[in-house]
């Protein structure tokens, strides 16, 4: 056990006996009393606030997550600082828990020990019953301290079987529901596990999870194909909210999200492994309640209280890893779910400042925790853990808020009140009081049944009447849920929402009359879960109500409700019935239902008339059932000629269009008729580019060959773009049977430069090698004549080609020894596998005429390379190597002097840069305009410093957006570097350029080895002045207001 020991503030002869005897467990803080200020290292809050800090930074470590128990302790998740592997974490868990107590209620905590160590990235856990419930993957433990010595003695699996991932994507929580149950968060990793009642559940989506206390009754409430879920807070109907990253791929400045998780919901992104799951879907995926930029959210509170001020009351907070911030959510109803309108509460002007959880204490004062600099491998700030930078607790109050006197209640010794007592309590006016006397009563049992409906359930806050409600369903005596069934009949929806929820999870047949009268007749909320409810009870009279209901519904999450609960009802007859229903909202509803319990119920007769409709909600939902089904080609193939035949398909509808032809891209008629349409001079460019679209992620094995004819004519006879678009599908596909008239194309000196470097680059992923006219073609777009990005072209084609000895000589004494530092790297990388001594000294020697150069060499890369040379050009280019070491080392230095030198930049002018001579949109895109090989940078200058932009200008390799590490593909025959873009059952697509994609049969592959080193070439700043860089540096600065904001973040 590693205790912590603080003795600087302890008389000199009382800590040397204290430490020579070894017995010391904690000492108590520096007990200095801090004046809260508006702003504290770094940390800004409004106006009227204060903040202080909760603890004395050395009572701590690196706090990621915290939690109190019913006295007011605090239980701190804390990180040594170490970054271990997955393997390494197993072997030996450095995480700890740490408890933190206030002995003298003046709000700085005075008193640290630690609860308990060797824990694998405990992230979150909840006190309830006398333990701590923690997760730390691969397990869900218990954890008790039954001695009162504040170490957890007792350790205990509740449940198993979550894959552990070192960079913070796993299992976290657990958070205890209102109704009783624990709450798990979980990411897209993978889970074996076995529950308590033996049945086994595997799987590799994300995750939310629920079980009782003891571990019982394990499920899965909602999940989907998003990346990470990381804290959840309830409403006090009992619905559950919480952080997530990555809804959707980064584009348009978005990709985390707060979401509303709903029972049986699949949420986006999309990602295989929602089919792999064999998840249940009511149609598109759930929508998003607020969409965020990469801010990486992280912890999320409802603050209950009104000690800040009644307008907070019921808001939503939420702490940002990337951006050092604390989010106010307003929230507001939305249908059957909820949208917030957002604001900074709190924010950072400093770098290095990582927010990661914010709580409630009983006064109503916020916690906010930094995490310090220790965390690199989540999220894309560094790639060097910066132990130097600490974490810390603060705490921010109301100016002129009112002193709360004992406000965890700990002086009236609620533990020995009898039942009357604890009723008088629950009208506390400090919520931590209320919270502790239901807890109570719901320990007393029957006994506290009646007096719980004779005071909560007439207690003018709903919130109250709702917590009544949720303390009668854990009690669960007969009696008991008599009082939960009469919340269905409460005026606040919020309680009848309650109730709702509380009689699903007990699976209460009595309910069932009443829920599907509020199914048809109440509020969209109501309607919600007394529909899920109804699915959780399983009574199959439900189904006409629910259908009754779909009939009046146009809310997206109220009609997955419906459906999910019709699914789990599986009664097809009266949904095969309804098919024929007047209403299309009913034809709608009960033909996803069917489509979802599966079976022979639906027939493709029954699908016809949908394909066919002139109602687009129900030709769409046709086509995505059709999408299911691909024993009715029949059927599909017919719709799809006729539907391709008509005007031009646009939006919603392309994408569905294109996904069926997708699905059935095997089917020969298919593929005879897309081909005709290809060939077809009345067909426009903008058809023809959606075809060879689909061609592209076509699930053939190999491209047909009455597509490759059609391809040959589009590469001889169509528009510019359209050519390029077919290069791009050769590449894609590798497509050899091309090869020659890729060869005509690349020969044909009138054709443009980057055509004929497509073309050939097209033409390298089934012939590696090039000859010598092609290799002196390419050499000569090198040349500084060539526009920047010809010469990138030449350069990323020759790091991909099998180059003979006698060329990489000549590439290195006529392009390395001399070209532009921006070229560099790649022509370096032309290099990799060679072993000929030749080639290695006219290398190292191109390499050694100017060390000044090497600053955008990546060390790492360069040692590998060598490593294939003899050991004497390993001698040649030691100095080369101890050079390259030395300018890495004052690489800091050089950020800091270029920082230094920015002055005022033009915005506008900075917007020119970055669409031209910086060639940045050839990579990256900013509110739909560029390319979506980088990271989308809509909103750089919202979530990164302009510290951290610089370092990536300057020094990409320092660090990287999460989504885009570079992989090196190895197959039987090639090697590919890029980003991995899609991971499906039979292939992987890498992409290796901009606008240049690989895929790769599964069957090919021999091994995938992750890089550290970006794709983005170094020294964009060599080839800017200082000017232009201060302009690119502004306009980035100012993403996503642009030249309406002309204040830097610094």
């Amino acid at each position: 056990m590693n205790y912590f020991s603080r003795v600087s503030k302890l008389p000199f002869q009382l800590a040397v006996v204290l430490l020579l005897s070894g017995s010391v467990l904690f000492f108590l803080g520096n007990k200095e009393k801090e004046t809260a200020v508006p702003e504290l290292d770094g940390l800004k809050v409004p106006e009227g606030f204060t903040i202080e800090r909760a603890v004395d930074p050395g009572m701590i470590s690196y706090p990621m997550f915290a939690s109190f128990d019913g006295d007011g302790r605090l239980f701190v998740f804390e990180s040594d600082g170490s970054s271990p592997t997955n393997e390494g974490m197993l072997k030996k868990p450095p995480y700890h828990i740490r408890l933190l107590e206030d002995t003298d209620g003046d709000g700085k905590f005075d008193k640290s020990k630690i609860f308990a160590d060797s824990l694998s990235f405990p992230k979150g856990g909840v006190f309830y019953n006398g333990s701590l419930y923690v997760t730390s993957s691969p397990d869900l433990i218990r954890l008790t301290d039954t001695d009162g010595d504040g170490v957890a003695d007792k350790r205990e699996v509740v449940l198993t079987g979550w894959v552990l991932n070192s960079n913070g994507a796993l299992l976290g929580g657990p958070f205890l529901g209102p109704d009783g149950w624990l709450y798990l968060t979980d990411a897209r990793r993978g889970f074996d596990i076995t529950t308590k009642e033996g049945k086994n559940l595997k799987g590799s989506s994300a995750r939310i999870w629920r079980c009782r206390p003891d571990g019982s009754g394990l499920e899965s409430m909602a999940g989907g194909g998003f990346d990470n879920s990381i804290e959840l807070a309830f409403m006090p109907s009992g619905e559950t909210v919480g952080t997530m990253t990555y809804f959707i791929e980064p584009q348009a400045g978005m990709r985390d999200a707060i979401m509303h998780w709903v029972e049986g919901g699949a949420y986006p992104k999309y990602n295989p492994v929602i089919e792999k799951d064999k998840f249940i879907l009511t149609g598109d995926l759930m929508p998003v309640m607020n969409k965020m930029a990469r801010v990486a959210p992280s912890g999320i509170m409802r603050y209950r209280g009104n000690t800040i001020g009644k307008e907070y009351q019921g808001n939503l907070f939420s702490a940002e890893f990337n951006t050092g911030r604390i989010m106010r959510h307003k929230v507001i109803a939305d249908g059957a779910t909820y949208k917030t309108v957002d604001e900074p509460f709190v924010t950072s002007g400093v770098q290095d400042m990582h927010l990661t959880d914010v709580l409630e204490d009983a006064d109503g004062s916020m916690l906010i925790l930094n995490t310090g600099g220790w965390f690199i491998l989540g999220c894309p700030l560094s790639r060097v853990a910066k132990l130097d930078v600490p974490g810390g607790i603060y705490r921010i109050r109301k100016t002129g808020a009112a002193k709360v006197n004992d406000p965890w209640g700990t002086k009236l010794n609620l533990r020995s009140m009898a039942v009357p007592g604890l009723i008088a309590a629950t009208k506390d006016a400090r919520l931590a009081v209320r919270d502790n006397a239901i807890e109570l009563l719901i320990s007393k049992g029957e006994a506290a049944v009646l007096p719980i409906k004779n005071s909560l359930l007439k207690s003018v806050s709903e919130e109250m009447r709702a917590a009544g409600i949720f303390a009668l369903s854990r009690i669960a005596t007969p009696n008991a849920m008599t009082g939960v069934r009469s919340g269905l009949i409460d005026p606040s929806a919020v309680v009848k929402t309650a109730a709702a929820r509380a009689l699903g999870l007990a699976k209460d047949k009595a309910s069932v009359d009443k829920l599907m009268e509020l199914v048809q007749k109440e509020r969209f909320a109501v309607r919600r879960q007394a529909a899920t409810a109804l699915g959780q009870i399983g009574d199959k009279r439900a189904v006409p109500a629910l259908l009754k209901a779909a009939a009046i519904n146009n809310d997206r999450v109220e009609e997955h409700a419906l459906i999910y609960a019709l699914i789990g009802l599986n009664n097809t007859a009266p949904l095969v019935a309804a098919l024929n229903n007047p209403s299309p909202n009913v034809k709608r509803t009960a033909l996803i239902a069917l489509d979802q319990i599966g079976g022979t119920a639906l027939k493709k007769e029954n699908l016809s008339p949908f394909l066919t409709s002139k109602t687009p909600q129900l030709q769409k939902i046709g086509i995505w059932v059709a999408s299911h089904h691909p024993e009715w080609s029949d059927i599909v193939i017919g719709f799809l000629k006729g539907r391709l035949n008509s005007a031009e398909i646009a939006g919603a509808d392309l994408i569905a269009i294109r996904d069926l032809m997708i699905t059935f891209s095997n089917d020969k008629q298919l593929q005879t008729f897309l081909a005709e349409q290809l060939d077809s001079k009345s067909a426009s460019d903008v058809k023809k580019i959606f075809l060879i679209d689909v061609i592209t992620h076509a699930s053939v094995k190999e491209i047909p060959e009455v597509w490759v004819q059609t391809l040959a004519k589009l590469l001889d006879s169509g528009s510019t773009e359209i050519k390029s678009q077919v290069l791009g599908l050769i590449e894609s596909r590798r497509i050899k049977a091309l090869n020659d008239q890729l060869s005509q194309i690349v020969q044909n000196v009138n054709t443009s430069p980057d055509f004929r470097l497509k073309a050939l680059s097209s033409k390298l992923l089934s012939v590696p090698s090039l000859s010598d006219t092609e290799f002196t073609m390419v050499f000569s777009y090198l040349g500084n004549k060539n526009e920047s990005p010809v010469r990138q072209m030449a350069a990323r084609l020759l790091s991909n080609a099998k180059l003979t000895d006698n060329q990489l000589v000549k590439l290195a004494d006529e392009q390395v020894a001399k070209t532009d530092v921006y070229l560099l790297p790649s022509l370096v990388s032309a290099f990799k596998n060679n072993k000929s001594e030749p080639v290695g000294s006219a290398l190292v020697a191109a390499l050694g005429v100017s060390p000044d150069r090497l600053d955008n060499v990546s060390e790492e890369e360069l040692k590998g390379l060598l490593s294939a040379y003899s050991q004497k050009i390993k001698n040649s280019a030691e100095p080369l190597m101890t050079k390259l070491a030395e300018r890495n080392a004052g690489r800091l230095a050089e950020l800091t002097k270029v920082e230094a030198s920015l002055t005022r930049g033009d915005v506008a002018s900075g917007a020119k840069i970055f669409f031209g001579k910086g060639v940045c949109s050839s990579c990256h895109a900013v509110a739909g305009k560029g390319a979506i090989f980088g990271p989308d940078l809509t909103n750089i200058g919202q979530i990164r410093s302009g510290h951290d932009i610089l370092e990536a200008i300057l020094y990409p390799s320092a660090s990287f957006a999460r989504e885009y590490e570079t992989s090196r593909v190895t197959t039987k025959t090639a090697t590919y570097t890029g980003v991995l873009k899609e991971q499906l059952s039979d292939a992987i697509i890498i992409s290796t350029g901009p606008g240049l994609q690989v895929r790769i049969p599964r069957s090919e592959i021999t091994g995938i080895e992750p890089l550290d080193i970006s794709l983005m070439p170094p020294g964009l700043d060599k080839q800017l002045s200082p000017q232009e860089l201060s302009d690119l540096m502004a306009y980035l600065n100012t993403l996503p207001d642009g030249i309406g904001n002309l204040v830097k973040r610094k």
